[in-house]
């Protein structure tokens, strides 16, 4: 028997056939696909390249490397001094490329490249770059593209992209997309980096203690631009703010900054200057124009964090998942200072070194094109940082356990510990169980051991002395220093010591700066610098007290104390020079892997017909209306509006396209890819043969929608429905669907928060209480996911107070627990929507159920927000299905699912609801938290009994505001009216209609606004009485959080109020009791005595019931358990 292609292929090669080899696989290529014998043709390729005089790349050194090139200015400088790189010129291409001989073509997604040669010859795939290309097939030499423009350009470079070999890109969400066009799996994941020759920490300049923002205004990105003006409002409030205007003296008003920016503009900078933005201020400002993306923002942030500069941003998805919490990312420049204000000088020095850490470690060029040629050329990865030869002598054991101890707690992973000992210690020294990389060497039985028997080439030599403590990153950082200093002596002149059981910092001033005098404790040493022939026991008893007299660089002051075993406590050493505990984010290996996993896209969009932006001007043509702008910009067709709140325009195009051009007839499928800032939907208006219209409708930007064509349509009018003021760019309309969910979402922790809804700056209120729990489990160690379900909605990121949130369809919130790496998922307010995707993964994961109210109550419950029979009948109908869902979970629980409930008044009432029992096992009652040091009690002055707040949302009768009016009109009949003042706080569709009859009052302060957790706090303190009523709550946590400041609540005694409100602490008046409102705040006007006390228990109460600290530990130990 024959045997198989594949069988001879390998027997080829083996026997070291190459060119058989190649063809046979070649073969079976054809028959079974590419993807499955790539490997082994480029394996047959190298093979086949070495016989012919090629080189063997395993064996050249990365530096030696010949690549050639075509990359824009900043590419080419980044990557320059990593290998032998070549910039290939369109005319000489060939010839180029013949004398150089390069072992791989890199193509960038260049615009211009060297000498602005190759404008526009990269995406239009120019016959320059199709010959490279064929020159670099027929010598067998890889080429690879890299897209930095993704996910924008995605598709402009898409058709010249499929003529490589290897595939990388800036964007992650991109990959499965290219896997899908180009039908191989070598697409890979390759994001912007740090030069460290260039960008570092060593210090130039005397830093401003401001903050700087070097760069351009684009009107283009209104987006941006709505962000840089918050910035520049909040951030002179903390420290002064200087711009770089990138467009400096220039005229075109589409780059210039306003005039409220003029006083903060203190000229521009050429390329070759911009240290003097990264590393003259303690504070840089990046601006994204890309939020979404999991992986792609600027590349400044990586040179921001390399110099050692405190970063702080707009949003952006890709900065949070790869960095953490080491750049202060915010749409809100409110919230950014306060998270500043919250540092000390220390702290932020500990923030910067965390950053830049992250940035040599993970983040380098020589990084990135070490993993360019483990794909391109099949190079192992290796790690660039020298290993460190420690040398110790200890003569008592406790100093030998000191020096182990400190070296085993390293984390940087290439050392060896050269460690001298007494007799007095070779007995009692601990087990060190045949630990390879320690030596121990004895001082009076062996003999002269010599540095070249010990040191090799390439290596570094630290001294410690057992006297000093030395945390876990000491030798990392030390290391890591090597990688932008060519100095033969790295270590730290600025540093941590214990005088008399206090703990000094010495010569703060003294970091990243050249320095002579470094000691010899506290530093390393290139083993190039030490004479191989010097007895090493020697050599450390000489040196152990003394300082280098060569100038070396010293660099940051932590992981260090000099003499810190010596102080009364060693916790106080570690908390002092040890790092903080930061969420530094997904490290770049994780990403490579699940980068290198992801599977080809199940639909490839590039196939989908779609509407440019200049077909949809053509259509609609210039606005009639003044205040509707249409106009095509280079990010799509742009809508901008100056329309009254609430006020909309419809606005049709020119011509009625005949149904016959339309590829769909039946249904139309579309999706509007377009920006947020602008209410704008698309309108299919459908017309019969004598433009009649039959019907119309109406979508929303960023949804998948599907038209139903009716019957005896002939044509199609498009139109817009604007609302509002504001700006949106659309990128397209698509005639089909868009995937609403990347192929991996990226989660950062292993639990997981799925909620109906979350704030947002614009809308402080939606599930606050979901929030303060997110923000609790974080301040007690536990970072946690968060997702909010949207059926049918493109997926989006936002952030709020620190928190990311992930928003989806059911497809992607599959995608995220199809993952695998969630142990947990707290749920509230479940419905049927979520359960369908949960109840897949159910066996796995645990999922605990918190129970709030309307999502499993029936109709009747809510009958009060009911205003005519036919919202009623909506009503029962909706109740009829969400009943059925919940019986029918409550019926059949897993052992892995768990329900809590806020109070035993609610448990009790939805079991009775249900008409199901369940059992003890399967439910938990814990109160909502309430952050009693934020809402802290300060003793109330009986003045303040006459001043009465209430903070409530207005969107539904449920909140009883109405009540509130009426015992507000009531109280206005008494004398003493007047010296009451009522302040009212909220927003919601019924806020005008409710608070009409009060709005001639004096004495009523009226609102229309949101405010933040630590707003509300403060408001409190101005304040004695909560009006809050109620017609059902299942416990109430506003009217909490007022009662921890001390404020008496008066409210309704109606569902759980009373499991938290007695007569020792608030008033109760029964349902609908207006008058008895009122009774409660007239009997405080004339009981000051009874107003104080009341006033103290209102706030005991609340942190004997529901204090966070322990409320917050319950919750938790249900899903760590």
């Amino acid at each position: 028997m024959k045997p198989s292609i594949v069988r001879q292929a390998a027997e080829a090669f083996q026997s070291g056939q190459y060119a058989e080899a190649f063809e046979f696989y070649k073969q079976a290529s054809s028959m079974l696909g590419e993807n499955m014998f790539w490997a082994n043709i480029r394996m047959c390729e190298q093979r086949l390249w070495r016989t012919q005089g090629g080189r063997d790349y395993a064996q050249i050194p990365l530096a030696k490397l010949r690549v050639a090139c075509v990359m824009d200015e900043f590419t080419y400088h980044s990557y320059a001094p990593e290998c032998e790189l070549f910039q290939l010129t369109p005319d000489h291409v060939i010839q180029e490329l013949e004398t150089f001989n390069p072992d791989l073509l890199f193509i960038e997604s260049a615009w211009r490249g060297k000498d602005d040669l190759w404008d526009r010859k990269i995406a239009t795939l120019s016959q320059e770059l199709r010959s490279a290309l064929q020159w670099c097939k027929s010598k067998h030499i890889p080429t690879m593209f890299w897209n930095k423009e993704d996910p924008v350009h995605f598709d402009t470079f898409l058709t010249m992209a499929q003529q490589f070999d290897h595939v990388f890109t800036t964007d992650i969400d991109c990959i499965a997309r290219y896997k899908a066009a180009f039908g191989h799996q070598r697409v890979y994941f390759l994001p912007f980096a740090c030069q460290p020759k260039t960008h570092n920490p060593i210090e130039l300049y005397e830093r401003k203690d401001a903050f700087c923002f070097a760069g351009a205004y684009y009107v283009r990105y209104p987006e941006r631009t709505i962000d840089l003006e918050n910035f520049v409002k909040e951030f002179p409030k903390f420290r002064p703010l200087e711009i770089f205007d990138r467009n400096f003296g220039k005229e075109d008003s589409n780059y210039q900054f306003p005039d409220a920016y003029q006083p903060y503009i203190v000229g521009t900078l050429p390329f070759n200057e911009i240290d003097k933005a990264y590393k003259g201020y303690n504070y840089s400002i990046n601006l994204n124009s890309v939020k979404q993306s999991q992986t792609m923002f600027a590349r400044r942030v990586y040179e921001l964090l390399g110099s050692n500069t405190l970063t702080v941003s707009n949003f952006s998805r890709g900065i949070r998942v790869m960095f953490g919490d080491l750049v202060l990312v915010s749409d809100s420049g409110q919230e950014i200072v306060q998270r500043l204000q919250s540092m000390d000088t220390e702290r932020s020095s500990k923030h910067r070194l965390a950053g830049l850490r992250k940035v040599m470690l993970e983040h380098s060029y020589g990084q990135r094109l070490s993993y360019i040629a483990s794909k391109t050329l099949h190079r192992m990865r290796l790690n660039p940082l020298p290993s460190i030869v420690v040398l110790a002598s200890v003569k008592t054991v406790m100093e030998f356990k000191n020096i182990v101890t400190g070296f085993l707690n390293q984390s940087h992973e290439k050392k060896r510990l050269v460690i001298i000992i007494g007799d007095a210690v070779d007995n009692g020294r601990m087990k060190l169980n045949d630990d390879p990389s320690i030596k121990i060497i004895s001082e009076d039985k062996d003999g002269v051991v010599k540095f070249g028997e010990l040191v090799q080439q390439g290596d570094w030599i630290s001294l410690m002395h057992a006297e000093d403590y030395y945390g876990e990153n000491y030798l990392l950082d030390l290391a890591i220093a090597t990688l932008y200093t060519d100095k033969g002596i790295i270590g730290k002149k600025s540093f941590y010591q214990s005088i008399q059981d206090e703990i000094q910092l010495t010569e703060p001033n003294s970091s990243y700066q050249e320095s002579a005098f470094v000691a010899v404790r506290s530093s390393i040493i290139s083993a190039s610098q030490v004479d191989k022939k010097l007895d090493i026991k020697s050599w450390i008893n000489n040196n152990r007290e003394l300082f280098y007299s060569m100038a070396g660089l010293s660099i940051d002051p932590f992981n260090y104390c000099k003499k810190g075993w010596s102080h009364s406590s060693i916790e106080a050493i570690k908390k002092r020079v040890d790092d903080e505990d930061l969420d530094v984010g997904v490290s770049i290996d994780e990403l490579i892997l699940t980068a290198e996993q992801i599977p080809p896209a199940q639909s490839d969009e590039s196939s989908v017909p779609t509407w440019d932006a200049r077909k949809l001007m053509e259509l609609t043509g210039k606005s009639t209306n003044a205040a509707v702008k249409f106009e095509v910009v280079p990010e799509g067709f742009r809508v901008q509006a100056s329309l009254e709140d609430g006020k909309h325009q419809y606005i049709y195009s020119k011509v009625d396209l005949p149904l016959s051009q339309f590829t769909e007839t039946d249904m139309f499928s579309t999706h509007m890819d377009n920006s947020p800032g602008l209410n704008l939907q698309y309108v299919f208006v459908f017309l019969d043969d004598k433009k009649q219209k039959i019907s119309h409708s109406i979508h929303t930007g960023n949804r998948n929608h599907k038209s139903v064509v009716p019957e005896n349509t002939t044509f199609v009018r498009l139109g817009w429905r604007v609302m509002g003021t504001g700006v949106t760019t659309v990128k397209m309309l698509m005639w089909g669907h868009r995937q609403l969910a990347p192929e991996r979402v990226l989660g950062r922790s292993d639990v997981l928060v799925l909620t109906n809804n979350y704030p947002t700056y614009d809308d402080l209120y939606k599930n606050g209480f979901v929030h303060s729990r997110v923000v609790a489990y974080a301040q007690n160690g536990v970072n946690v996911d968060v997702f909010r379900l949207r059926k049918d909605e493109t997926h989006s990121f936002h952030e709020f107070s620190d928190v990311d949130v992930i928003t989806g369809s059911q497809e992607v919130l599959h995608r995220l627990l199809t993952g695998g790496h969630y142990k947990s998922v707290l749920v509230h307010f479940l419905d049927a929507a979520m359960w369908e995707v949960l109840q897949h993964y159910i066996d796995k994961i645990k999922v605990t159920v918190w129970v709030h109210g309307a999502e499993i109550q029936p109709w009747h419950r809510r009958e009060y927000n009911y205003e005519n029979d036919d919202q009623r009948k909506t009503a029962i109908l909706e109740s009829d299905v969400r009943m059925k869902f919940w019986q029918s979970l409550l019926g059949n629980i897993s052992n892995n699912l768990k329900f809590v409930f806020v109070s035993k008044y609610f448990s009790e009432e939805v079991m009775h609801d249900q008409k199901i029992k369940i059992q003890k096992n399967n439910f938990k009652i814990i109160h909502n938290p309430i952050d009693t040091e934020l809402f802290s009690f300060v003793s109330k002055d009986a003045s303040q009994r006459k001043r009465i707040l209430s903070i409530r949302p207005f969107a539904s009768r449920q909140y009883a505001n109405d009540l509130s009016v009426q015992a507000i009109l009531a109280l206005s009949k008494k004398p003493w009216f007047k010296e009451l003042e009522f302040r009212i706080i909220g927003d919601g569709k019924l806020f005008d209609e409710t608070l009409a009859p009060l709005r001639h009052f004096e004495n009523v302060i009226i609102e229309q606004r949101f405010l933040k957790q630590s707003e509300i706090a403060q408001l409190h303190k101005d304040y004695g009485i909560f009006l809050c009523p109620t017609r059902w709550d299942s416990h109430g946590v506003s009217r909490d959080e007022a009662m921890s400041s001390g404020l008496i609540p008066v409210t309704n005694a109606v569902a759980a109020i009373p499991e938290f409100v007695d007569e020792r602490c608030g008033f109760t008046a029964p349902g609908e009791d207006w008058q008895g409102l009122a009774d409660a705040i007239a009997r405080m006007y004339d009981s000051p005595e009874l107003f104080s006390s009341m006033s103290k228990s209102a706030s005991q109460r609340v942190r004997n019931q529901s204090n966070k600290k322990f409320i917050i530990e319950q919750e938790m130990n249900i899903f760590n358990s």
